[in-house]
């Protein structure tokens, strides 16, 4: 992990300079509580950026899910859902 370590206690303590030192140098913090890291704050600069790969990502899965549909056919859902109960001899509840 990438950023400077802090406290919950002085995240509360230092909300103020934290916030400037995030928008105007774009430092990261990572906020530990008991010892263990439990939030990163980042600039929203870089909050936007890391949305848009996730973006990019999942429209590239779809991609590939498509095209391996196309290649090699697809299933009916009930299909599935049967092979399914075969396999583990259990009943499938969907809503």
């Amino acid at each position: 992990m990438n950023g400077s370590v802090i406290t919950a206690m002085e995240l509360r303590r230092a909300i103020g300079d934290i916030l400037n030192r995030i928008e105007y140098t774009r430092e990261r913090f990572i906020v530990k509580r008991k010892g263990k890291p439990v939030a990163a704050i980042i600039a929203i600069e870089d909050l936007e950026h890391l949305e848009r790969l996730e973006a990019e990502r999942e429209i590239e899965m779809l991609r590939l899910a498509k095209k391996a549909a196309d290649e090699m056919g697809t299933v009916p859902f009930q299909e599935l859902i049967e092979e399914y109960q075969e396999l583990h001899g259990e009943r499938l509840e969907l809503p």
